[in-house]
């Protein structure tokens, strides 16, 4: 891998990261139930996705960023996204569409 796309790559993981962090910390339970586990949980995930972030942005992060690591924080992203920051709607069973896969 050449050393601009590992930038790009590098850049673009910082991104997506970020963006998830930022999502998780905006979630708000409107009276849902509080529930220890997911909270700790969801402060994980918050630990983990910012500090990868600002490993990123700040030039701490050592070594290639390989493409599945990448690809790993995309669809945990899409999954964030998915269930609006709610991090115990991971967890839920989908809802039956009738469609068979």
């Amino acid at each position: 891998m050449t050393d601009t796309m590992n930038v790009l790559l590098l850049l673009a993981n910082g991104a997506i990261t970020g963006v998830s962090c930022i999502r998780l910390l905006c979630y708000r339970r409107l009276g849902a139930r509080f529930c220890r586990g997911k909270s700790l949980m969801a402060y994980a995930l918050i630990l983990a996705t910012g500090t990868v972030s600002l490993r990123c942005f700040c030039g701490l992060y050592h070594g290639h960023v390989d493409f599945g690591e990448f690809a790993l924080n995309c669809v945990l992203a899409l999954a964030i996204f998915r269930v609006r920051g709610n991090v115990a709607g991971l967890f839920r069973p989908m809802r039956e569409t009738g469609y068979e896969i």
